[in-house]
């Protein structure tokens, strides 16, 4: 397909909860014509990114991250402010936001929390990122003010939710998840913010979040942990892999329908680290994030209503965008199972825990505003595409 046409894509597409046959695109398009074997879904959305760049460009840059993106049928992300400089004024808040409206995802930002609380009046961002290093540094009367402030200006509290009290020597055991999530329920009640507890391990914690905040978890989460995925520096993430038992219950607490989103936690390092001594924490998965949760599908474990919901609308509404297909907002994938192989990734990361586990669904094109930017395997028109954030 030449870069830069619009599509109209005939064919198979879930739509308004059912399966049905749709043509979607203006007239006058280049048409693609879909046999049996193919599915239009609506456009993935993914609230936890790492897109790095800046001084971090050398792991992965905006760019390359929105090409991971696109081929793994995403297009929509929720960047994190974890890079260098680390985003917690309002000047970086809209020149992040500036650089992420040229690319063709379409780009939203997390704020860090500010240490002068008159940033975030400033900045006016959807939502505040609140990582350990912050209850560290901070102190929990700090993080309660962010949550004061935001519940006034209705931005969201978004929590990686351990507690550094409870860290020894390294060691994140899952009780500082436990005591960070009984601490934040109290504080939500007592602040009025509105909270996410991003990529929950314990199904115990799913549970007692119910009523006062959401939450989300990663395809790590649910499908490692700390006996079928063994290797140093590939497996190292925070919170980390847990228990077979405790990942068996995350996932039957999905099937239950009791988790809100799904998200990657996307966060790209160079291979040299992650091989190192001392490897970053982080996995890469955005490329197969939405096959992986075919694979569920596939296996029976959800029902393709439930993927849709946990990868694209419900991520969508905490977003604040549109991944309606009849938008030009939508992926198509290939009704075929296949292995992960982490060379064919097109983003900067190679190195996956998920190497050689099976997948389903290949994503083979991927439309934002009614372009094409993926199709088998190739990127189209990156660096003339604009989308407002």
């Amino acid at each position: 397909m030449d870069a830069g046409r619009c599509i109209r894509v005939e064919g198979r597409a879930y739509l308004g909860g059912r399966l049905v046959r749709v043509r979607i695109g203006a007239a006058g398009c280049k048409t693609l014509q879909l046999p049996r074997g193919f599915l239009i879904l609506p456009g993935m959305v993914d609230i936890h990114v790492h897109f790095r760049d800046w001084e971090l460009a050398y792991k992965e840059t905006l760019e390359g991250g929105a090409r991971a993106a696109l081929a793994g049928g995403v297009v929509a992300v929720g960047d994190m402010p974890n890079v260098k400089p680390f985003i917690r004024t309002a000047e970086l808040y809209r020149k992040r936001l500036e650089e992420g409206a040229r690319l063709p995802v379409i780009y939203r930002l997390h704020m860090g929390v500010p240490e002068d609380l008159s940033e975030l009046e400033k900045a006016r961002p959807l939502s505040v990122k609140v990582y350990p290093e912050d209850i560290e540094t901070y102190g929990w009367g700090h993080v309660e003010r962010v949550m004061k402030e935001c519940a006034r200006l209705e931005c969201a509290v978004i929590f990686h939710c351990e507690d550094p009290a409870y860290f020894s020597d390294g060691e994140r055991p899952p009780e500082a998840e436990l005591r960070c999530a009984e601490r934040v329920r109290a504080l939500a009640a007592l602040t009025g913010a509105r909270v996410h507890l991003a990529h929950v391990t314990l199904p115990q914690v799913v549970e007692m979040s119910r009523g006062w905040a959401s939450v989300d978890v990663t395809p790590h989460h649910l499908l490692l942990d700390s006996e079928n995925c063994r290797d140093r520096g590939l497996c190292l993430v925070n919170p980390r892999l847990r228990t077979p038992e405790t990942r068996k219950s995350l996932l039957a607490a999905l099937a239950a329908g009791l988790v809100d989103i799904y998200a990657t936690d996307h966060a790209p390092h160079a291979a040299h680290e992650k091989r190192s001594e001392s490897p970053p924490p982080g996995v890469c998965s955005i490329e197969i994030a939405l096959s992986l949760l075919l694979r569920m599908w596939k296996a029976g474990v959800l029902a393709l209503e439930d993927a849709v919901r946990l990868y694209s609308y419900r991520p969508a509404r905490f977003l604040r965008v549109d991944a309606d297909p009849l938008s030009g907002v939508f992926t198509i994938v290939r009704l075929e199972e296949f292995r992960v192989q982490g060379n064919d990734f097109i983003g900067a990361c190679k190195l996956t825990p998920f190497e050689g586990m099976l997948a389903f669904g290949r994503v083979v094109a991927t439309a934002v505003g009614g372009r094409v930017y993926f199709r088998d395997g190739e990127i189209y028109e990156l660096a003339s595409a604009s989308r407002a954030a």
